[in-house]
């Protein structure tokens, strides 16, 4: 099967560059490392819970549950005041915080508008 000559030398071109260069492979490690970070918060979680859970399984009256329950004051308060929720959940409130991207990482506003499709999906809102 014949390439056309126009995407034979964009493939040629992107072969050429590092891939370290390359802003998409930029934002997808910045993702990637952000949905690690989610992953181990979300397991962790879950490894208290089971622990706590353990721990509440074994108690044989009140007394004991109740202490089981001082004893993770802090695991609960996580698990149950509004922070600890707002922490963990996906609607979260967008609090708006300004982050300098040119200085921590890539601005992902300003790759979405040098592309006019992603520029295109974005104002249909589909980013």
């Amino acid at each position: 099967m014949l390439t056309p000559d126009g995407i034979s030398d964009s493939i040629k071109k992107f072969q050429e560059r590092d891939i370290t260069e390359n802003e998409d492979y930029l934002v997808l490690l910045q993702q990637r490392d952000i949905l690690e970070k989610k992953l181990l918060d979300r397991r962790f979680l879950a490894k208290q819970l089971q622990l706590l859970y353990h721990q509440l399984d074994k108690t044989h009256n009140y007394q004991e549950f109740v202490d089981v329950l001082m004893n993770n004051r802090e695991l609960l308060r996580n698990i149950f005041t509004l922070e600890g929720h707002l922490k963990r959940s996906k609607y979260s409130v967008n609090l708006d915080v300004e982050i300098d991207w040119q200085k921590f990482g890539l601005d992902i506003m300003e790759y979405i508008t040098n592309d006019d499709k992603l520029l295109a999906l974005y104002n249909d809102g589909l980013l």
